[in-house]
Order: C-alpha cells, then sequence, then structure tokens
C-alpha cells in the first residue's frame, strides 16, 4: 500500500503547475503523504505546504512521480538511484519513452497503483569511471547513456577500446556513445543506432559517433562486459557527459571504464500500452 508520493519536476517549469496541483489534490484525498523539493516557483503557491528537506524526500516516499520529459525523469531517476522506489512519470515533454502516462488519463491508472503495490519494470544502471595516470577522478552512474565526444575541436578523436581485458578496435572519430537498452532511443538512435527493446535482456550498446571508416559499427554487447576506452589523442578539452545531466573534462591518455552496476531504476509502466506501441506513438510510425 502507498502511503507518500514524492513529486518530482523540472524546478523552472511553470506551465506542469496547474498538472502538479491537481495532482497533489488527487494524492491528499487518497490520504497520499505528500512530499516536493525546495523549488523557489512553488514557495507561494497552496503546495508549499508540503516542502520538505531533500533527505526526506528521497528516503521516506512510498512512490515517487515525476511530471515532465525523459530528461525530467533521468534527473529524478539518478536522485532516487540508490532507493529503488517505483517511478511513475507523466509525461510533459516532447517524447515521453519514459514518462509513459499522458497528464489525460493518468489520474485512472494512478488511482488504481495507489490502493496496490505497483508493478515495475527494471532497467540497468551502467557506470563510468574515469582514471587518469592511474588515479580516479571521477565516477557516475547512467540510466541511458554515456557519451565520450571531442568538445570544440574539429579534429577527429582517435579511442583504444579493450573489452574484458582484450583489445577490441582503434575508433576516430567524434566520439562514442555507450548506451543502455533504455537510451538506445535516445542519443544513439540520432546517431544511425539500433533501437532496442528494454526486455531484450542483459546487453548494452557501443555507437561510434561519425567514424572515419566505413568498416566501424554499432556494436550490442553483453551487459557484464567491461570496455575500457583510452584516448590516443593528445587533446585537452574533451569531454564524457553522463545522460545529458552532467560533465567532466577528459584529456589524452586518459581511461575510462564503463561497466554494469547492481542498481536498478523501477518504473511503473502502462498497463495497456507496452514498448512497441509506445515506440510507434512516438516516432509517428505507421
Amino acid at each position: 500500500m502507498i502511503k507518500s508520493a514524492a513529486i518530482n519536476f523540472r524546478p523552472n517549469d511553470e506551465g506542469s503547475l496547474p498538472l502538479i496541483e491537481e495532482l497533489a489534490d488527487l494524492l491528499s484525498k487518497n490520504n497520499i503523504t505528500i512530499m516536493f523539493r525546495d523549488y523557489e516557483i512553488i514557495k507561494n503557491r497552496s503546495i508549499a505546504k508540503y516542502i520538505v528537506p531533500d533527505n526526506d524526500f528521497v528516503y521516506n516516499s512510498d512512490l515517487v512521480i515525476v511530471v515532465g520529459g525523459d530528461g525530467t525523469f533521468l534527473r529524478t531517476a539518478r536522485l532516487f538511484i540508490d532507493t529503488g522506489k517505483p517511478i511513475f512519470g507523466i509525461n510533459k515533454g516532447r517524447l515521453g519513452f519514459l514518462t509513459e502516462f499522458s497528464p489525460e488519463e493518468y489520474k485512472k491508472y494512478l488511482v488504481n497503483i495507489l490502493k496496490g503495490t505497483p508493478v515495475t519494470t527494471e532497467r540497468l544502471v551502467f557506470e563510468a569511471v574515469h582514471y587518469r595516470n592511474n588515479t580516479e577522478l571521477y565516477r557516475s552512474c547512467f540510466i541511458n547513456d554515456a557519451v565520450l565526444s571531442k568538445g570544440g575541436f574539429s579534429r577527429a578523436i582517435i579511442v583504444e577500446l579493450d573489452l574484458d581485458g582484450n583489445f577490441l578496435n582503434s575508433y576516430s572519430g567524434d566520439g562514442l556513445i555507450i548506451s543502455t537498452a533504455t537510451g538506445s532511443t535516445a542519443y544513439s538512435l540520432s546517431a544511425g543506432g539500433p533501437i532496442i527493446s528494454p526486455s531484450a535482456g542483459n546487453i548494452f550498446l557501443l555507437n561510434p559517433v561519425c567514424p572515419h571508416s566505413l568498416s566501424t559499427r554499432p556494436m550490442v554487447l553483453p551487459a557484464n562486459s567491461v570496455l575500457k576506452a583510452k584516448v590516443i589523442s593528445d587533446f585537452k578539452n574533451l569531454s564524457l557527459t553522463i545522460d545529458g545531466q552532467e560533465a567532466t573534462q577528459i584529456e589524452g591518455n586518459d581511461q575510462i571504464i564503463f561497466r554494469l552496476t547492481d542498481k536498478k531504476v523501477n518504473l511503473i509502466p502502462h498497463p495497456e500500452k507496452n514498448f512497441y506501441v509506445i515506440l510507434k506513438e512516438k516516432l509517428n510510425w505507421g
């Protein structure tokens, strides 16, 4: 039984406030304890009474509700990544592969969820670990993708890849996308990568960006593989971007390890639309 819910949205999303207030009213009528983060745009509204400290927001909720697009969902999922809390997404963005419920329909599904134990689907979480001179500088989890890119340089970068301790290939191009199945419909898709159903199992995707070789193609790899990328090019302002949310600077001869973690994101799926139905709707197939 759900007794408390944390509601998250983009901190400057004025346009979603009427829906958020409607949502808070629905939860209140169902005797659900409501929690918001301390966002400036709600401080002068009636829902300000539900603002709680961040620690309570993350760890004291039974259910997480996201109002926004996939970027907001990813930001929220990363916030709750250590808790395993079920996440219900209401789409106010453009595509919404992760926020599966529309503003027009969410009520009837959410009311049923509040009365029982939510059915969830697990999404894999990977991590990227950045080393320089054998010293760890940065570590972060990703749900969609990690992108190694050349930054402002017009020249190609060269990245040497080892897979499970064995040399795989040297890639010359604009960069690399390391994508989960969840992220296959994001940047990787725009870069010519395949669409992978999240139900396909324990895999991830290696997708070179604008490679300088016709023989270089995306690869689907087992999730338990450990991929090591070493930047051969002697550049100073390359970047590693995680889920489009955060970035760290990479230099020549740095190494990045990509591998699976034991963390999971528990997404509440639409009970009447599977991945392929949502895919057809979002990409306007047929």
